[in-house]
């Protein structure tokens, strides 16, 4: 009895250090768990920055595609709320693998009564410590569960990553159209402004009607107006742009590159065995794994756990010491767990029938998107070959002709409009190609350029 003391309290040290968990310390969430393999060499969505790397992307007056991308992966608000959500994932698979807390009861009775009772000389004091015993492995389960869910909040991360990168790139890409149609219309006005001037000096010298100057100034303040528009889609496409890293107000000036000329593009059934590799596809294999998951947690949280105590009890009116133990057992007379059970069961039923809408809206939003790059190639395609050319040498040769006399204005007028509107028309022909490819890429989770051509 000598020894009880001592072994009790080395009892509650070891169930206290049982309380320790085996992860003390909570790693900041990965940076991808599926962009670095599919995603590196991109022509659209070609970079993967690790947030760690640097806290902040420096922006000059001149935007290249590559820092919007940095800057946009850096600092995009619902992107960073994604990485916090890793971060909660992981705190709550840390309390899944802590044991359940001991219990300490203390006890004293037979005192302050009459009689005997009288007093402290009968009291009777029992200190008792109870641990509960998991019998149908809970902990191990909770951990894998809450494992499983850590996974599915990476694919929650890797799939808002994706709308990012992609966002940005087909914002890049409007705002890159919207500066090259800016620039164009510039030089249209010089165009008209050079044709006005033309007309008005032979009006003076009395070679045309003024009929021909007034339809000419009128054409040039209607490219001015134009102009005007178009300076203004391209500041809203910047200021959309510089909303992808939260910025209120865009700190560039102007974009650097071009846009990009098709490439032969590959076979529409070609795509679609790459569908898998789509993160709004391929989590529904983790999700599933996590509903077994939690399957198996309810029915083990079906199993009474039994607690067990020991302690020891002291009789003051005998001055003695005697062990004393127990045990607890609940009785699933009631409830077995049999609604959660029969619940989670039904979630599995459910993830099979999510998985397949999954994959057949994937494969109606590839369709589509194909049938809009399939379309703006041909487009770009037409344009380059025979459009522009021939535009270009209409106008250049009626401008010639026009000087020699042989063609009156309204006949420059009409070479003019048809070439820049061709030359409008192909810059909307390369950007709707551009974010035709960026959408197809987020599709089947593959870059085209490691697609095979036709």
């Amino acid at each position: 009895m000598k020894l009880l003391k001592p072994l009790l309290a080395l009892g509650m040290l070891v169930l206290a250090a049982g309380c320790v968990s085996e992860e003390t310390l909570i790693k900041p969430p990965s940076k991808s768990t599926l962009g670095e393999k599919n995603y590196d060499h991109s022509p659209a969505l070609n970079k993967n920055m690790n947030p760690q790397d640097s806290v902040n992307v420096p922006i000059s007056d001149t935007l290249t595609f590559t820092d919007a991308l940095s800057k946009a992966l850096l600092e995009n608000p619902r992107l960073q709320s994604f990485g916090w959500q890793i971060r909660i994932r992981e705190a709550e698979r840390l309390q899944a693998s802590l044991l359940p807390n001991p219990q300490l009861e203390a006890e004293m009775e037979n005192f302050g009564g009459t009689g005997p009772f009288d007093g402290l000389d009968s009291r009777e004091i029992t200190i008792r410590l109870g641990q509960k015993i998991l019998l149908g492995a809970d902990r191990l389960k909770r951990k894998r569960l809450a494992d499983y869910n850590k996974k599915l909040a990476g694919w929650d991360y890797e799939t808002r990553r994706l709308d990012v990168l992609t966002g940005v790139t087909q914002a890049y890409i409007f705002a890159l159209e919207a500066q090259r149609q800016w620039r164009q219309q510039q030089e249209l006005v010089d165009v008209a402004q050079k044709l006005f001037d033309s007309i008005s000096a032979q009006v003076e010298a009395g070679k045309v009607s003024p009929i021909a100057e007034t339809r000419a100034k009128v054409e040039l303040s209607r490219a001015r107006i134009d102009l005007k528009n178009a300076l203004n889609r391209f500041e809203s496409a910047r200021g959309n742009l510089a909303s992808f890293w939260g910025s209120k107000q865009p700190a560039f000036e102007g974009l650097a590159g071009t846009l990009n000329s098709p490439d032969p593009l590959p076979a529409y059934q070609s795509l679609t065995q790459y569908i898998q590799r789509n993160p709004d596809v391929a989590r529904w294999a983790t999700e599933l794994q996590q509903r077994e998951s939690r399957l198996a947690l309810e029915r083990a949280e079906g199993i009474p756990n039994p607690t067990i105590s020991g302690g020891y009890e002291r009789f003051e009116d005998v001055d003695a010491e005697a062990a004393v133990v127990g045990i607890s057992i609940p009785i699933p007379f009631f409830d077995r767990n049999q609604g959660n059970i029969q619940a989670a069961k039904y979630q599995i039923n459910r993830v099979e029938s999510q998985r397949q809408a999954a994959v057949t809206e994937v494969n109606r939003a590839l369709r589509e998107a194909y049938n809009t790059l399939d379309a703006s190639y041909q487009e770009v395609q037409q344009l380059e070959d025979e459009i522009l050319p021939g535009a270009e040498s209409a106008f250049e040769g009626i401008q010639t002709g026009y000087r020699q006399g042989k063609f009156d204005y309204l006949e420059v007028l009409d070479a003019q409009r048809t070439l820049f509107t061709s030359r409008t028309r192909y810059i909307q022909a390369l950007a709707e190609y551009n974010r035709a490819v960026a959408e197809v890429e987020r599709l089947i989770g593959t870059p085209l350029s490691e697609i095979t051509s036709n």
